[in-house]
């Protein structure tokens, strides 16, 4: 049976763990799904490169200047807490008692990140045409990427209980947010602008 996005996208809304187990069944390699993450994130990257031509420059001083006007740089830290996203879900997942494998964390991660993809475009297009709906569009995918990423968790980890689902989100969340802190300041981007907070 070919995949329809555009159904699975509403059944990933509608039906999460549903979504879910479909998603893990279609068996596809841990080769294509490195591969389409890191697709997801040359296109994030290509959406961010985009909006920084038609946004207004930047002031000096601002805090990661250099990231926020670099899609390279863009893309490098999207790849980075992308594959930090996949291994804390996987190990923290498993320390709380979860079993899925790295397969099962990459195809439901690159799903959320087609739709993240997706929803970008559909925010970019509102900004120039109706901004109050671009700001209402991101605070509704955020609330309901949450929603779908702690069920998709549970089937992934097959956890059976939302409130552990919940911890290996935070959790991972967490680990990502420390590990690209560590990098950040390893290549000194903190350092550049982190006057203009003091």
């Amino acid at each position: 049976m070919l995949f329809d996005p555009l159904a699975m996208a509403r059944r990933t809304v509608t039906a999460p763990a549903e979504a879910a187990q479909a998603l893990m069944g279609l068996g596809l390699s841990r080769q294509v799904l490195w591969t389409a993450l890191i697709l997801m994130a040359v296109l994030q990257s290509a959406i961010f490169g985009f909006s920084v031509l038609m946004a207004p420059p930047m002031p000096e001083g601002v805090a990661m200047a250099e990231l926020f006007t670099s899609p390279l740089r863009f893309f490098v830290l999207a790849a980075v807490a992308l594959a930090l996203t996949v291994y804390g879900l996987l190990f923290i997942g498993r320390a709380m008692g979860g079993s899925g494998t790295i397969e099962d964390i990459l195809v439901l991660v690159v799903w959320l990140q087609a739709l993240r993809v997706a929803i970008q475009l559909v925010v970019l297009v509102l900004s120039f045409l109706v901004p109050v709906l671009a700001t209402l569009a991101v605070l509704a995918a955020t609330i309901i990427g949450i929603y779908v990423m702690v069920r998709f968790i549970n089937q992934a980890h097959r956890l059976n209980s939302l409130g552990r689902a919940v911890g290996v989100l935070i959790a991972a969340s967490l680990g990502v947010v420390i590990g690209l802190s560590v990098i950040l300041a390893l290549i000194g981007l903190p350092l550049g602008g982190a006057s203009g907070y003091v």
